[in-house]
Order: C-alpha cells, then structure tokens, then sequence
C-alpha cells in the first residue's frame, strides 16, 4: 500500500501523539506525572509543520517555530536538556512504529527527510531552551553579585555564623565575627577550610561541605556535633542546625558554598535535662531584662531562640499590665497584651496569689520564684514561676519579667513516683525475700572504696546478723567486715561499673542454722540493689538429688553386674545340670543292650547313682538359694553331735575324694560337746566346704577338717594344699554366683552358690565364715564360727537332712503285710515308687490322677497313701481336701497320708500339712528314707531296715 509520508502523518496525527505519550510517561519519571496537555505541548504543531515541509520540499528550517515555543515552553516547566531530547527521540520512534503498523513502505528519501526536520526540531529546541538558560544564569549572576554587594554589609550585622567558602580547597571568601568567634579564629580569609581550622578534617561538618561541593545540591544537617580545639588544646564540641547552599557561577558550575550555622547546643541540653534548661533559661532571661537596651537589640534573636520552647515569658510594667509575652498561658498576644493577670487567668485566686508575689518583687526589688497551680474548665495546671525586676539604664525599676514553665507532667511523674516508692516499700516490707539498696562510696580519685546502706527491709536480717533499719546511713566494711556480704564487694562495683546483673550465692549463719542465699544484683544509679532468696532447702534437695543420683548409679551398676551374673548363672546352671545327665543317658542306653560286662554294669550302675545325686545336689542348692533370697530359711534348734555331723559330711564327700586320690582327714577336740542348732544346716555347711577343698585340691593332695571350742564358739576350720584363692578374688568370694575362673574355659563345675550358701547358713545363726589364701597354688583355709547357745551331756542328734544310704546293711521287709496306694501322673516315678515299697515288703496299689486314686480309696483298703502334688486336672492338695472331707462315708478318709514332691519350698510343705498329708518329702529322695518315712507313718518306726 503507497500513501505519501505528510497524508500519513496528517490522518495518524493523534495515533502518533497517543503513542509518543505513553513511551514517554514509561521512559521518563519527569513526565510520569505530567497532565497530558502539558506532555503534547507543541506537539500537532510541530507535526503539521514537518508534514507541510515535507510537502514542499522546503528547507530543514520548517517547524522551528513550533520547535522553539516546544523549547521555551520545557524550559519554563523545568525540564532538562537531556529530558527534552530524549522527547524527540521518542516521537521519532512514534512516527516510525506508526508507519510500519500502517504497513506503509515510504521511499527512503522521505524517511531521511523526515529524520532531517525532526533533527532540526531538536536542535531549535535545544537552542531555545539553552538560550532562556544562559539569560536566566545572567540574570542570577547579576543578582547574584548585587545580592552579595549588599550581604556584604549586612554579614557582619547577621545573628548566626557565616561564611563564604570557594574551590575545591574549600577556602575561606568571607566570614562574619560570630563565625570567627565559633571557630575561635580571626585570620581566616584567604585560607583553605582544613588549614584554618585542621580539627574539622573528618568532621560531620566538613563531610557536608565535601558532599554539597561535588552535588551541587543544598544541604540541612541538623544537630551535628563540631568540636573546636580551645586556646588550651582541649577541643570543646558545641552542637549547630548547618545550612549548606552551593554558589555557582555563570555557567552554572558550583564555584563555592555558603555557609550559616545555628548553634542549638542549649536546646539539645535542655531537652535532655528540662529542668536545667529551665533553670538558664530564667537566669538568662533576667540577665537580659536587667539590660533593657541589649534586649531591644537581640529581641527578634531571642524571639527565634523561644520558638518552639514551652517556656512562657513575658514582661509586665509597674501596673502589672502586660507589655510582652511568649507563650503565655497558651492565649495570642491580642487576648494578653495591655491586660492584668486578673483579666487573663480564669482561676481568680491564682491571679490574686501572682498578683500579691509580683507586687512585693516591684516594693523590694528581690525575685521570687513560686510554683501554683491554675484551675481551668476542670483541668489543673501546674506552673513554676520565677519573677524578677525589670530595670531601665538609671536601674529603676520599670516592671517585672516572668519565665513560667508547665511543670503539670513533672508534678504527675512526682506523685506517681511517690506512689510508686510507697507500693515498693509496701511490697519490700512484707517480701519474703530480703532486699537492700547500696550507694557507692567513693575515694578521691574516682574509684569505689566502700558501700552505705540506703534501705534494708526486715526479710534481710538472717543476711545481716539480725539487724534491720538501723543500717541505713552506715558503711558495709565498718558494720559487717569480713561478712560473706562483704566479701562479695568486688562483684557489687563491678555491678555498678558496668552496669551488668551479676549472680552470687552468700553463706550465713542466723541463730545457730547454716542458711544459703542466692543474691542477685543490679545497678541503681550509682549504687547497686541486691535481692535475697533464701535457696538453703533447694540446695539441701539438690545435695539430696545428687545422693540419690549417685546411689540410684551405684544400684544401675550393681543391677547390671547381676544381671550379668544371672546370665552366667544361668548358663552355667544349663550346663552343669546337662553334664549329669549326659552320664545317666549315655550308661542308661549301653545297659539297655544287654551286652555288658558284669565289670561295666557295676561301674555303668555306680555312674548313673554318682550323677543322679551330683544333679539333686545342684536343685538342691538353688532351692537353698532361692529360700535364702525370699528370706524364707526356717533353722531348728535341737542338740547336735558335733562328731557326728562332722562324721556323716566326712562319709558323703570321701567317695569323691578317693575318685580323685585326695585325702581327707578329721580332727575333733574334745570337749567340743554338744550345742544346740539345726545339724542339717551345720551339715550342710561342713558338707559344702569340703566338696569346694576336695574340687579345687589336685590329685595327691589332702583336705583337713577340724573343729573346737574357742570360748562360747564353736569353730569349724577346712582346710586344702589345692590351687588357692588369687588375692583379688578374696572380697567376692561368698556372693551369689560369683568364680574366679567363671568363663566357658573354667576348669571346675559347680553354679557358685556352695559358699554364698554357707555364708547364710553361718550368718543365720549368729556366724560368720572366713577365709584365707596365700594366693595361687597355696591352698586355701575356711573357718566357720557359730555361737554355742547350750550344752547338753546326752542328747539325741537330729535327723540328718543329708543323710547316706549305705548300700549295705539289713535286707529286712519293714513293711510286710502294709497296703500302700502311689499316686503319681508320671508312670516312670510309679512304677520306682512300687518296687521300692514292694522290695520293703508292702502290697502296692497305683493311681495315675487324683480321681483315679479316690476311686481306689472307695473300693480298697490301704494302711498308707503316697501321693505326687504336681498332677494335671487336680493336684495333690485338692484330692486330699476331697479324701478327708468325705469323713465317715468313705473308711479310707483319714489314712496316714505323705507328700512326695519335687516343690520343695517351707510354704509348700505347709500347705501339704494343711491340706491334710502327715508328712512331706522332697524328691529325689533315698529308697531307705522314703521306706523309713512310711515306717514312721504306719507306727513300724522301730524296725529300720535299708534299700537291698
């Protein structure tokens, strides 16, 4: 499509517009803002002059009016050069985008020509807007220098610092007296800034007339510090509010800075410290008024320095009619000037009260200050009022000047704080926990040398040896010298030095009772507040928990070395009941065959018997054990034969020390006689401690055993040349499952339980046990002491618990004609249980359960019943509470009846009884003792007879 570029530019007149100001708006943050008329400005001229030229073919030169006014027109809106020319950059790129959405393809010559007079436009433009600048540069040079001319007489005249600095070396142009007088020099002009006054290198001053020399951008710093070196060398600092102009030349370029300063050194001082302010402030306000002319001369200075102070001043003449006023009671000079304090305040008594004080200042000429108090529409306002004589130059005095300051918000923090300080001693007072406040005593250099009291509350007294009150104004290191109080002095300094918290505990004694406290202080001004909580009971706790800790530690240890023990215990027990019984099912199968010897059978038999008691000695033991730990061993006392329980443990340990070649040998003094103890338990100690000699003695050696009376004590004493106890062992040797050799690899048997027994039984009768060793390969000495209660000449011995059954002897029926019915659910145990009694002679009837046997008691007639107690459906204590319930509807219910059972404990033998069995045995049990047993049970107990 072909369309002449001026047609273009003349239809897409607005398009191109609207485009170059959206560009424009998202280019430029200058025009971001900028009304839409101001944007387009000169724009549709400039653009319907391009398209006439373009048209013509005229010169470049078309458009230049649109392009000056354009010109003039951002100049007055003050636009930049920069900004103006990237507007023409963004109309080109308008036109252009314009023309190729239109998809136009314009010839080549008119595109160039079009960039000529958009050129020319820029440069018209440009030269406008330069041209309105270089007149507004001579316009403010001229002004400029006229200005200065006229400043010149009036810098020295000013009310604040001033100075001219030029160059880059910032050197000194002008500078009025108050400016030499702030810098303390007067030879400055002519010199850089850092060569006059070098203390304000690196100052914030000097930084800000760096920072607006290379800007060229005013600057206002307030409240910055300069610190001016003294004629003394001392650099003194005086805080000012710094205006910085830059001065710039024709051209524009920044050629200098004028400097004015406005020292608010006093203000900053008395917004830190309101009252000390007002204080000066009253002194330099009747220091002015007594020089009436000076205040005339500096009353619009003065005027500046009030501005903005809450400080009400005012003057008033001898009528009391005032004639000046700042600030006054919040009303405008029109409501104040020319009136009384009577016409002003709309509290009456407050103005005759004023009234009646500035009267008496007039008569005598003396100031006075008051503090009163205004009621206004409800409000009370608190005013501190100083009034002084106002003088003229002969020192008559003309009136009065008034400095009033609203001291209404001190007067609310003071009552507060009365209250506050009342609560506090009220709290303090009733305060379990002490409390004391110190003030800092000081030597002549500075430092803390000692502490006064200031306030103690009564809950301090245990800490300062029951005193109180009478403390206060008295001195640390005079009243408690030496005192832990004291002796913490150095944290207290460091405390108020610092202004840290600090933690300490202090250590007394009130009354006799040691008391600990934890003292916590913190600084007050200068001094330091301490709080006292009384920690003896928790340090006493933790002191306890520790213990506790400690013990609950030991107990784990010990808890966990038993439980190790346990498991080797166990381990052991698992092996050494299984090495019997290897022995008893190895022979018992070779018997079965037949096919031995007459030779093997009898070493085949004695093998089976030597394991099957090494195995009933093992439960024995650990049954012993456990009634040992449940507290539940019961001893008997009856007469015992002393050479009789030595003789019958000699009989049951010689058989294994002849298998192993060891000899054994028996002493017994004389005149040991007879005491009064359990012989089972005596036995079974004496019993134990030769089976240990004999283990640990090696083949070829021998074992003694002994006993004599030393005393009131019987003393047993066993004694080897064996392998002897290792020196560290020693201490452990009687516990509960301890061995010196306790690993897999140990040499000997046995579950470690023989002499922790033998330690209980010693214990339990009032013994004790020792033993002695000169170490490894020395043999080893056990004696065992026991306390002789009686003596008797003659007495029968007790029954012995682990009596021997001689193979030989008698071959007597002791229970010929007896009806005996074995009850028992394990028909091995029943059928042992027949042939021993049919080998005594007895007529023997089995029952396997409970019901089988009282069915048999029905139907037959027996002399004695022998039951198990373990059996499944119903046990043992069940039929017989059935049997002896039935009374006389079954003839059989009160048949002599024995227990014969594996639970062996002193509560299962006292259930047996009570539940109606005359008698109860442990199993195994010997042939000979369980035929004797029912002997006994059946009236035959004379004819003792032996197991053929």
């Amino acid at each position: 499509m072909t369309m002449p570029l001026p047609t273009l530019i003349r239809t897409r007149r607005e398009a191109i517009i609207e485009r170059f100001v959206g560009e424009l708006r998202r280019r430029s943050s200058a025009a971001r803002d900028m009304p839409k008329p101001l944007i387009i400005n000169s724009l549709p001229s400039f653009l319907d002059e391009v398209a006439t030229s373009l048209e013509n073919g005229s010169s470049t030169s078309a458009g230049d009016e649109a392009a000056r006014e354009h010109g003039e027109m951002r100049w007055e809106n003050g636009f930049d050069l920069d900004v103006m020319v990237r507007e023409y950059g963004v109309l080109r790129r308008s036109i252009l985008r314009e023309i190729q959405e239109s998809g136009i393809t314009p010839k080549l010559s008119d595109v160039e020509a079009l960039s000529e007079r958009v050129d020319a436009g820029i440069a018209k433009a440009v030269s406008e807007h330069t041209r309105l600048q270089i007149e507004a540069l001579d316009a403010e040079r001229k002004r400029t220098e006229l200005e200065r001319g006229k400043s010149g007489s009036l810098l020295a005249q000013a009310p604040a610092p001033i100075c001219l600095l030029q160059g880059a070396d910032l050197v000194f142009e002008l500078a009025n007296p108050l400016f030499c007088q702030m810098v303390g020099r007067d030879d400055l002009l002519g010199k850089p800034l850092v060569e006059a006054v070098p203390e304000l290198r690196g100052q914030a001053l000097h930084a800000q007339l760096e920072s607006v020399m290379a800007s060229g951008k005013p600057s206002v710093a307030s409240e910055i510090p300069v610190r001016i070196a003294h004629w003394t060398g001392e650099l003194v600092e005086r805080i000012y509010n710094v205006l910085c102009k830059p001065v710039c030349d024709v051209s524009g370029a920044v050629e200098g800075v004028m400097v004015t300063a406005f020292e608010v050194t006093e203000q900053i001082g008395a917004r830190r410290k309101a009252e000390r302010l007002a204080l000066e402030l009253q002194q330099s306000v009747a220091q002015r008024l007594r020089a009436e002319q000076a205040l005339r001369v500096n009353e619009e200075r003065f005027r500046k320095a009030l501005r903005g102070s809450p400080v009400m001043v005012f003057n008033q003449d001898r009528e009391l009619r005032y004639t000046w006023m700042h600030n006054s009671f919040g009303k405008s000079e029109r409501e104040v000037l020319g009136k009384t304090d009577a016409e002003v305040l709309e509290d009456p008594e407050a103005a005759r009260s004023l009234d009646r004080v500035k009267r008496e200042v007039l008569s005598s000429g003396v100031g006075q200050r008051r503090e009163i108090a205004l009621h206004t529409a409800g409000r009370t306002q608190h005013l501190d009022i100083s009034i002084e004589p106002l003088t003229d130059d002969a020192g008559e005095i003309i009136g009065i000047t008034c400095t009033a300051t609203d001291i209404t918000e001190r007067k609310s923090i003071e009552q507060a704080l009365r209250a506050s300080e009342a609560r506090f001693r009220t709290v303090q007072e009733a305060s379990p926990d002490g409390f004391m406040i110190l003030r800092s005593v000081r030597d002549p250099s500075g430092a803390i040398s000692d502490f006064e009291w200031v306030y103690v509350n009564p809950a301090t007294g245990p800490i300062v040896g029951g005193r109180g009150k009478d403390l206060e104004g008295k001195r640390l290191s005079v009243e408690m010298p030496g005192s832990s109080l004291a002796c913490a002095f150095a944290t207290y300094a460091r405390v108020v030095e610092t202004g840290e918290a600090a933690r300490v505990e202090l250590f007394c004694a009130h009354e006799g009772a040691p008391q600990t406290f934890r003292a916590i202080a913190v600084a007050l001004g200068d001094g330091v507040g301490i709080s006292f909580h009384d920690i003896t009971e928790q340090k006493r706790t933790e002191a306890e928990r520790v213990q506790l800790l400690e013990q609950e530690q030991r107990a784990r240890q010990h808890a966990e070395q038993l439980n190790r023990l346990k498991d080797e215990f166990l381990a052991t027990v698992s092996h050494e009941l299984r090495t019997p019984l290897q022995s008893i099912l190895g022979w018992a199968r070779i018997l079965r065959t037949g096919e031995v010897d007459t030779e093997s059978l009898e070493r085949g038999l004695a093998t089976i018997e030597r394991n099957a008691k090494a195995q009933s000695q093992l439960i024995e033991d650990v049954l012993d054990a456990s009634t040992i730990i449940a507290g539940k061993l019961q001893l008997r006392t009856d007469p015992v034969d002393v050479r009789q329980v030595l003789a019958t443990a000699l009989d049951l340990v010689r058989p294994a020390a002849l298998a192993k070649g060891v000899t054994v040998n028996a002493w017994v003094v004389d005149d040991v006689g007879i005491f009064l103890g359990d012989a089972d338990r005596l036995q079974q100690i004496v019993w134990n401690l030769l089976t240990n000699a004999v283990k640990f003695t090696p083949s070829g050696g021998h074992v003694r055993v002994g006993a004599r009376r030393v005393d009131a004590t019987l003393e047993v004493e066993v004694e080897d040349n064996g392998e002897g106890i290792p020196k560290s062992f020693l201490p452990f040797l009687f516990e509960r499952f301890r061995q010196a050799d306790g690993g897999m690899t140990r040499a000997h048997g046995g579950l470690g339980l023989g002499l922790a027994i033998v330690r209980h039984l010693a214990e339990a009768q009032g013994g004790t046990v020792n033993a002695e060793s000169d170490g490894e390969g020395k043999g080893a000495r056990f004696r065992v002491r026991l306390p002789i209660r009686a003596e008797a000449q003659a007495a029968l011995p007790s029954p012995q618990r682990r009596g021997s059954d001689s193979p030989g002897g008698s071959t007597r029926r002791v229970l010929e004609g007896i009806r005996v019915l074995v009850v028992d659910d394990e028909t091995d145990a029943r059928e042992l249980l027949g042939i021993i009694f049919v080998r005594a002679g007895a007529a023997v009837r089995e029952a396997a359960s409970a019901g089988a046997a009282l069915e048999a008691l029905r139907e037959g007639e027996f002399d004695v019943l022998v039951s198990d107690i373990g059996m499944p459906g119903e046990d043992g204590y069940a039929m017989m509470r059935r049997l002896r319930a039935m009374g006389t509807e079954v003839t059989a219910s009160g048949i002599p009846a024995l227990a014969l059972t594996a639970y062996t404990r002193m509560e299962d033998r006292r259930q047996a009884i009570a539940a109606g069995f005359q008698m109860h045995l442990a199993k195994p049990i010997e042939p000979n003792s369980l035929v004797t047993a029912v002997a006994h049970l059946v009236g035959r107990a004379g004819n003792r007879g032996s197991w053929p």
